[in-house]
This record gives C-alpha cells, sequence and structure tokens, in this order.
C-alpha cells in the first residue's frame, strides 16, 4: 500500500453548482497528464458505504451552514466520465477496474480562513481481484471559498495514482498477466513410495507384510486370530503465486506396525496371505483416491474443503470394503471365498495406474 501526496501552486476555479443543499462541484476538462501504456480503465466503482456525497463544504464564504458536496451523477460516474474524455489509453493492453475505496472532502474555518482537506484511496482490480491500493491526502488553506481547489486536488491526485500504477504495472508485467485471467488452482496427486516414520510400512509391490510386521498386543476382546492396522495419509502442500494456486496432495497408504497384531497360535502364512489383502485393498483405494482428485475440477477459493469431502468419502468406502471382506470371507476362514477375494484383488491392483 502507497501514500501519496501533492501540492498545487495556482488556482482553478471549477464550475460549482448548488441545489437544494447540495453542492456540485464539476470536473475540469482538462487532459491529464498521465498516459497509460501497460492498462486501461475499464470501469470506475465506487465502493464507499455512503455514495451520495464526498463530503461537507459551508455553503458559502461566509456561511456558517455546511451542505453536501458532490460529483456530477457520483463520484463513480464523475470520475469514469472524466478519464474517458481526458485519459489516454490504449484497449490492447490489460483491462482495470478502478475502485473509490475513499474520497472524503471536509472543510474546517477560522474567521475568514477555510481549510479543506480531501482524502483519497484508490484501489485497482482486475478479474484476479485487488492488485494494489493507493492512498493520498491533502490540505488546502485560503482566505476565499476552499471549494475552488478541491475539484484540483481531485483530478490531481487521481493522475498520478493512476501514473504510479502504470509504473508498477510496466515493471510486474508476468503478475498482471497472470491475475488478469482470474484466480485459479491446479491439484496433482501423487503416491508416496515410502515413509519417514519407520513404524509405518508404504505400500508396494516389491514389499509385501511378514509376520514379523506385526508387533502390536492382540485384542482380548476380539475373536480374530490377527488385526491389520492400515490406513490413508494424505499431505498437501500449496503455492500461491500471482493468484495462481498449485497444489500437491501426496497420499501414503500404509500399514501401522505397532497396531498391527496376530495371535501366536495364528502366525502361519495363510493368515498373513489374509491379513495383506486388507493392505491391498488400502492400496486400492489410494490410488482410486489419486485418480478421483486428478479428475475432479476444484475451485480456487473452496478446494480444502473438496479435498477434504473426497478424502472422507473415500475413508468411507475402505471400511465398506474391508468390512464385506471380512464378511464374506469369515476372516479368512471361508477358503473358497478367500481365494475369490484374493483374485479380484489382484485383477484390481493390475487395474492401478499408480503401481505400473
Amino acid at each position: 500500500m502507497q501514500k501519496i501526496s501533492f501540492l498545487l501552486f495556482f488556482l482553478v476555479l471549477p464550475f460549482l453548482n448548488q441545489a437544494q443543499g447540495v453542492k456540485t462541484i464539476s470536473f475540469r476538462q482538462e487532459k491529464l497528464k498521465t498516459r497509460l501504456q501497460n492498462y486501461y480503465i475499464a470501469g470506475v466503482k465506487d465502493d464507499r458505504q455512503d455514495t451520495a456525497t464526498i463530503g461537507s463544504v459551508r455553503a458559502g464564504v461566509f456561511s456558517k451552514k455546511y451542505v453536501s458536496l458532490n460529483l456530477p451523477g457520483g463520484a463513480a460516474a464523475a470520475i469514469s466520465n472524466f478519464l474517458k474524455i481526458n485519459l489516454t489509453q490504449d484497449t490492447r493492453t490489460n483491462p482495470i477496474t478502478l475502485h473509490i475505496v475513499q474520497l472524503e472532502v471536509a472543510e474546517k474555518t477560522g474567521g475568514l480562513k477555510a481549510e479543506s482537506e480531501v482524502r483519497m484511496n484508490i484501489a485497482f482490480y482486475n478479474a484476479g481481484g485487488k492488485i494494489v491500493e493507493y492512498k493520498g491526502n491533502n490540505t488546502v488553506q485560503s482566505a476565499m471559498d476552499a471549494t475552488r481547489y478541491i475539484e484540483e486536488l481531485i483530478r490531481r491526485g487521481l493522475g498520478d495514482m493512476l501514473q504510479q500504477f502504470d509504473s508498477w504495472a510496466g515493471q510486474n508485467q508476468q503478475q498482471l498477466k497472470a491475475s488478469n485471467s482470474g484466480p485459479s488452482v491446479e491439484v496433482k496427486a501423487e503416491i508416496a513410495a515410502s515413509s519417514d516414520d519407520t513404524d509405518r510400512i508404504a505400500w508396494s509391490t516389491g514389499r509385501p507384510l511378514t509376520l514379523d510386521d506385526f508387533k502390536g498386543h492382540p485384542d482380548d476382546l476380539s475373536r480374530a486370530g490377527a488385526a491389520t492396522n492400515s490406513g490413508l495419509d494424505v499431505k498437501t502442500s500449496q503455492q500461491t503465486q500471482f493468484s495462481q494456486t498449485r497444489v500437491v496432495v501426496t497420499i501414503l497408504p500404509f500399514f501401522d506396525k505397532n497396531r498391527s497384531w496376530c495371535r501366536t497360535n495364528s502366525r502361519n502364512a495363510y493368515t498373513l496371505q489374509h491379513e495383506q489383502q486388507h493392505f491391498n485393498i488400502t492400496a486400492i483405494k489410494a490410488c482410486e483416491l489419486a485418480d478421483t482428485i486428478r479428475n475432479f475440477t476444484f475451485t480456487p477459493g473452496n478446494f480444502m474443503k473438496e479435498l477434504e469431502q473426497l478424502y472422507r468419502q473415500k475413508e468411507k468406502e475402505i471400511q465398506q470394503q474391508q468390512e464385506l471382506y471380512d464378511g464374506e470371507t469369515n476372516h479368512g476362514q471361508i477358503a473358497v471365498a478367500q481365494a475369490k477375494w484374493e483374485q479380484t484383488i489382484r485383477d484390481m491392483l493390475g487395474k492401478q495406474g499408480c503401481y505400473r
């Protein structure tokens, strides 16, 4: 955010119109010295809460009564019309919308002297949102009606801000062009091949489970001979530049050694094969989640919530699939059903592009 100030050394007599307690001050139609080279004003918007006035001034030089001051048709319309006539622009450059954040005139009196302060805050927007904002203020004292200076203060301040932004735009072309298309988000997904946690095993075609991987204590309340604790660890990293966000989602299908257990009398190859399929189901769903993320159209302002929803849905599917597997095989006790599930899981793994 930048602050500008300016001084005036000559007197300008703008046209003033007073009606129904409102004094209107018109811009002097004079070409601005500013020549825009990197953008053009596509529109002007007034973001102030009160757009019916730009402040208050005395009704006359010797009057103690204050009236509202405004520009013809309001600040946005007056500034827009003035710029169309008096500003050299090239519509082949970047379109920018000028937002009036603050335009306020205040007049104080002391005897015959009048002091007017003009406070301006102008923001520059494109499709990607606000780019930069400039502030300026100046105070003028006069022994006569100080409103005669106000139009010049606004016009000069506006010209200075336009020039400052043009200079900035010339030095930041890449940022300006990138943000001109609006905010965007690109989400990529990848499967982690290893884990930094030594208590976790990352799923891999070359690393099947062994009985020694089951290090947890058996659950005395369970009738099962073994239990596999597996899941998905999903991490995101993101970088935003020029309103464009890039997100990388890393999915780790893992086996937790300390939470997985196998009873002594069940430590055999058949049990291990049954438990391996539980881990394989987790790996299949990890790949499915990665594919879902790659094919999903995310919204720039809501992508984290959307990612969370996709993950929760896949987490639910994993639980349902694990329960169905144990239910149909009776935890591996029905040999025919177990063999059928093993073939189905092998086929599903073979279709996953993540592990080819």
